[in-house]
């Protein structure tokens, strides 16, 4: 059974992939949603804090079984998983759309995940295998040696992926999208620079060194839904630091309907997933993979670079027993 917990920031936060923060250059938006990575060990380094244990014992294995059998050892993999992450608006939870779902508008063949724009009255198209297209098509395979899947409409088709369905999207997909079914990012949470001050090894400030930052901030009666695949031991309430710079949320642990589990022909994750080898053949449609990286506070040093397939992204198996299976 999930563990479902609400988290409400106090202020922004800031999540990021592995790209370089130069000195005097604009940085990317913040990432959303985070690395799973930074969920886990916040909440592990929450459980951490409740049961008055100092980092640095746990970070030197000084801690007692009791501890490690529900958080991990540090330096080591959770665990627990991160199953889901959702948005929630006045009482409505959000998911990530499937990459294999499409629209159809006359003249936009693409589309900015930042419009807040209304589907209200399209149709939904799949991208399936369709023999009669890929027979016309020159290239119909992917470097992971799987078909294709080919989305076929009389307008130009604007992808879904990136954007956020309500659940209720989840267990039937209906024939026209009603107003408010599809949110854009942002419609849940706005965006927002930030400049900062490069420190030395001593934390004093370098002289010439500015950098910015983008920081996501909520909307009004928006708040983030997590869920991991088993209890930890944490607090029904508590406090919780999150990304970049450590941020101050706050948790609650609440009752959320369990998702669906029926088999089916395609599967969805509702979190970042990561991409490996043995991954590739699964994988029926999904968005670029993006590069991870991160600090690791067990070593003191970066972490080695990851690539991370979004939310959203769609598989011909349940991977892990993660995802969610699709309405056909």
């Amino acid at each position: 059974m999930n563990i479902w917990y609400e988290i409400i920031p106090v202020d922004t936060l800031f999540f990021r992939g592995a790209e370089a923060m130069e000195a005097g250059q604009l940085s990317c938006e913040a990432l959303f949603p985070p690395p799973v990575s930074v969920l886990e060990g916040a909440l592990r380094t929450a459980y951490l804090r409740q049961q008055k244990v100092p980092f640095a014992e746990y970070n030197a294995g000084n801690c007692s079984d009791s501890i490690v059998n529900q958080i991990g050892k540090s330096g080591e993999k959770a665990p627990f998983s991160v199953v889901a992450i959702l948005f929630r608006k006045t009482g409505v939870d959000y998911i990530p759309c499937p990459a294999n779902w499409f629209v159809a508008e006359a003249g936009k063949g693409s589309c900015s995940q930042k419009e807040t724009k209304s589907f209200a009255g399209l149709k939904i198209h799949l991208a399936e295998l369709k023999s009669f297209a890929s027979e016309k098509l020159k290239f119909t395979t992917s470097v992971s040696g799987s078909k294709l899947p080919i989305a076929v409409a009389k307008k130009d088709l604007t992808p879904l992926a990136g954007y956020w369905m309500k659940r209720d999207l989840l267990t039937k997909r209906p024939d026209t999208l009603a107003k408010d079914d599809i949110l854009a990012g942002r419609a849940l949470y706005d965006m927002e620079p930030r400049t900062g001050i490069a420190l030395d090894e001593k934390r004093r400030v370098i002289q010439g060194k500015l950098y910015s930052t983008g920081h996501l901030r909520l909307r009004p009666n928006v708040s983030i839904i997590i869920a991991i695949d088993r209890h930890i031991g944490l607090a029904a309430t508590g406090i919780v630091s999150l990304g970049g710079e450590k941020r101050m949320c706050g948790y609650t642990a609440i009752a959320v309907a369990e998702l669906p589990s029926l088999a089916a022909f395609t599967y969805m994750a509702l979190a970042p997933v990561e991409l490996t080898e043995s991954l590739l053949p699964l994988i029926t449609c999904a968005s670029r993979p993006l590069v991870l990286a991160g600090w690791d506070l067990h070593t003191g040093f970066h972490k080695p670079t990851t690539s991370w397939l979004p939310a959203g992204s769609v598989f011909s198996s349940n991977i892990n027993n993660l995802c969610v299976p699709l309405p056909n």
